[in-house]
């Protein structure tokens, strides 16, 4: 087995805070009669629907599904509802269930449960949202053509040998599956629930640390720790939570500084002085895994328009450091690599001198290039963070005598205008994942369904697949390496920065992460 760091769920916004019975949670911690712990999550949004990754009742999710591996703060695999898994190849895992777990209802959980559960979620015709997830397992095309009716109802690539074991195989070596059955997308079903998957969705029956007993989409989810569960649990995890609904952050985060709510994920950088005004440096907490990068990109059908030395120019004229500094106020970190920090193989300055502001040698390669055009910068409307930096870029190219012209666009105008090869410039994007896995990164650089880049690259996707099929970690950080310094070569992408991730809290909470993505139900509650 070869487990690496995990990727971070992208794209949910939450939060978190604990109270006391009797008071806010402002002051020194203080203890109940019971010793009991209460959380209260602050959850953005209303909360649609809980299963399944990205929305906003994925904080519910994670608290209630155990699933088979999970992830450690510094991006490490561990054993949860699997006692073990293990390949000699990366394509064909075997996986031994943990023996004694159940879902909260106390139905037993076994090998079978999960190829079920696999075979439901995995079936196009479920149209379960999670499906995405199970591509890359062998038999996935069979049952989700891209047209007609699918060939088979299970996939061939997974297979019961015994109650604790079952075994799957890929379709290609895949040395992420560690970290791919720690998704939300692999939490296991009861086969009550096949038969009304949208009805199991607002009252699911989970298998993880807490159970759900109240649900009221529009104000309030209330869970409570199971005390049958026979799992890993959390250090300081409190005996219940409520993820509370809040339409506004900027409300959200008021509570917290009132000592009515004592956690916020994600902090707005608009919010980070005043946050460290309001509660202190001890009440700021900066995440020190990134997971989360900004990038401009430049489609390929874009390179006789702007030939390399224009794109390697427009990199140079970004003075990252001062965004980050003056901009953002510390919001974001300057960006060297395609990869984040909370990766194995990241290098800090893998770009090198393409990502150092240098407006001198960006002149000289204008003019070496012959360029006389505009460059039309495009970024969506609703972004200000996005609206800021390309004002920065344009204001930074006429130093040189460069025209870029901030170009803003309407969200879904612009998804539009990208999914259908028609961009007349770079455009500033934002790139998360589900775990913090090289292959995310820079795999998905060469996915054109992620980017719309058109781009291809034999040596680097060569090196991919290598990396992919490797045997040990060094050998897999070498070859996802040489593949982003071939896609850095080609300026198809460049770094711009790395998002902190701030979480606003009182005394009562001490907030806790899996490989830089927080998760509410991990945080350490003092309060009781």
């Amino acid at each position: 087995m070869n487990p690496r760091s995990s990727r971070i769920a992208v794209g949910i916004v939450a939060a978190a805070a604990c109270v006391t019975m009797l008071s806010g949670c402002l002051g020194e911690p203080s203890e109940a009669a019971d010793g009991t712990t209460s959380l209260v999550a602050v959850n953005n949004g209303e909360i649609g629907r809980i299963t399944g990754a990205q929305n906003p009742g994925s904080q519910i999710a994670m608290a209630i599904c155990e699933p088979l591996t999970g992830i450690e703060e510094d991006g490490t695999v561990f054993m949860r509802g699997a006692e073990s898994l293990e390949s000699d190849d990366q394509v064909n895992w075997t996986v031994k269930v943990a023996d004694g777990h159940t879902f909260s209802d106390g139905t037993p959980i076994t090998a079978e449960t999960y190829v079920d559960t696999f075979n439901f979620v995995g079936a196009g015709a479920n149209a379960m949202p999670s499906n995405y997830a199970y591509g890359p397992i062998k038999g996935y095309d069979e049952l989700n053509p891209a047209e007609g009716k699918a060939t088979a109802t299970e996939f061939s690539g997974i297979t019961l040998v015994d109650e604790s074991t079952f075994t799957i195989e890929m379709k290609s070596p895949n040395n992420d599956v560690p970290y791919i059955l720690s998704q939300l997308a692999f939490c296991p079903m009861p086969e009550s629930a096949f038969a009304d998957p949208v009805a199991y969705d607002k009252e699911p029956i989970g298998n993880g640390v807490y159970t759900l007993e109240k649900l009221d989409p529009q104000v309030e989810a209330v869970l409570k720790k199971d005390p049958k569960y026979q799992g890993w649990v959390p250090d300081g995890a409190a005996d219940q939570i409520t993820f509370r609904v809040y339409t506004d952050t900027n409300t959200a985060y008021q509570d917290v500084v009132a000592g009515n709510a004592d956690l916020l994920r994600d902090l707005p950088p608009g919010l980070i002085a005043q946050g460290r005004n309001a509660l202190g440096e001890e009440g700021l907490t900066a995440i020190d895994s990134n997971a989360l990068e900004t990038y401009f990109t430049w489609p390929t059908y874009l390179d006789e328009t702007f030939p390399i030395e224009v794109r390697q120019a427009f990199s140079m004229i970004v003075d990252r450091a001062t965004i980050s500094k003056d901009l953002f106020k510390d919001a974001t970190v300057p960006a060297g690599s395609l990869m984040p920090n909370s990766v194995s193989a990241y290098r800090e300055d893998a770009c090198g001198e393409y990502c150092t502001y240098d407006p001198d040698a960006a002149k000289a390669l204008i003019a070496e290039s012959g360029f006389t055009g505009t460059i039309p910068l495009n970024y969506s409307s609703e972004n200000t963070t996005d609206a800021a930096t390309a004002l920065a870029v344009s204001n930074s190219a006429k130093e040189i005598g460069l025209t870029v012209e901030p170009k803003p666009v309407p969200a879904a105008a612009l998804s539009e205008t990208i999914n259908s090869y028609e961009l007349d410039g770079p455009v500033i994007q934002l790139w998360g994942s589900s775990f913090p896995a090289a292959s995310e990164w820079v795999a998905s650089v060469y996915i054109d369904a992620n980017y719309r880049l058109k781009y291809t690259d034999a040596e680097g996707q060569a090196a991919v697949d290598a990396a992919l099929a490797a045997p040990s970690q060094e050998e897999a950080d070498a070859l996802w390496q040489k593949s982003e310094d071939r896609i850095l070569a080609d300026q198809v992408i460049q770094p711009l920065y790395q998002q902190v991730r701030y979480i606003a809290h009182t005394t009562c909470a001490t907030p806790h992460h899996a490989g830089g993505d927080q998760q509410i139900y991990r945080t350490a509650v003092t309060c009781s």
